[in-house]
């Protein structure tokens, strides 16, 4: 048999018909996975917000919402608090409610604070101000001795200048059944503060109010240096929330610069000296 000979044309063609070949198998490759259901994935409720998507039922009450996706180790589910001061405001408040029955207390305290988060101070604000509030939470830490849970999120009350955000942590003491701030674990006097502003690092979860590459300028606007009123010294004003690596201030920051609260994360040996219990709640 005599050897064929091709072209350079004709072999550009079958070149040309096997690269079509090709992009139309992968292309019904494609449209046949996208028609798949996607796998689910898994939200660890302890360090993150749940996805927006989660679909929310109504309890019998038919105030709250019961977000339907719980932490892998089933200890808490999402709920959602809704309910509104008056028909002008909306509220959404996302928090922890412990399942096992020994909770019964931690969650009457969680849905007391959740509720204070949606007043409105008639002292100052006729009670038909529209209020629009919108939190979501995480539990940070959740041992035999500690809950430590934050909520996050903004605010707008009617006729403010401005949106607020806002971080409110709460410590449980669950031995006690008492909320400890940080007055009641650490002295935090002058050293304290020095040891602060020198250790401090960005944290990465579950929030933070600030991107790491800005961290360093804005944990040294915080300093006594730049401030007219030393944040320590006044009561209060510096709130923490517990983790298992580490715990986390936050301290208010000045709303030009992008947020109402600035987060700053310590080693607990860092400041292991200042600490004022007897027992360290980090550790189960």
């Amino acid at each position: 048999m005599k050897p064929v000979h091709l072209s350079t044309k004709a072999i550009a063609g079958l070149l040309m018909l096997v690269l079509l070949l090709t992009f139309n198998a992968c292309a019904k490759n494609k449209e046949a996975s996208n028609t798949q259901s996607p796998s689910p994935t898994s939200v660890d409720s302890s360090t993150q917000a749940p996805e927006s998507t989660i679909e929310p039922t109504k309890d019998s009450e038919g105030t709250d919402k019961e977000i339907k996706e719980e932490s892998p180790s089933k200890d808490y589910e999402l709920m959602e608090y809704t309910e509104a001061p008056n028909e002008n405001s909306s509220i959404k408040i996302q928090y922890p409610n412990f399942t096992a029955s020994e909770y019964k207390a931690v969650n009457a305290m969680i849905y007391e604070k959740v509720k204070s988060f949606a007043t409105i101070d008639t002292d100052y604000f006729s009670s038909d101000t529209a209020l629009t509030l919108e939190y979501q939470s995480a539990v940070t830490l959740f041992n035999n001795k500690m809950i430590s849970l934050v909520f996050w999120g903004t605010s707008y009350l009617e006729g403010s200048a401005y949106p607020t955000s806002n971080l409110i942590p709460i410590n449980i003491d669950l031995q006690e059944m008492k909320e400890m701030t940080l007055k009641d674990l650490y002295n935090t006097n002058e050293e304290f503060e020095k040891v602060f502003f020198e250790k401090a690092y960005f944290p990465t979860d579950p929030v933070t109010s600030y991107d790491k590459d800005s961290f360093s300028q804005m944990l040294s606007l915080q300093s006594p240096d730049y401030q007219t009123v030393d944040p320590f010294s006044i009561a209060d004003n510096v709130t923490c929330f517990l983790k298992e690596d580490g715990i986390v201030f936050s301290l208010p920051a000045v709303h030009a610069t992008g947020s109402d609260h600035f987060e700053a994360q310590l080693n607990y040996s860092d400041i292991q000296r200042f600490y004022l219990p007897e027992q360290k709640y980090w550790e189960d």
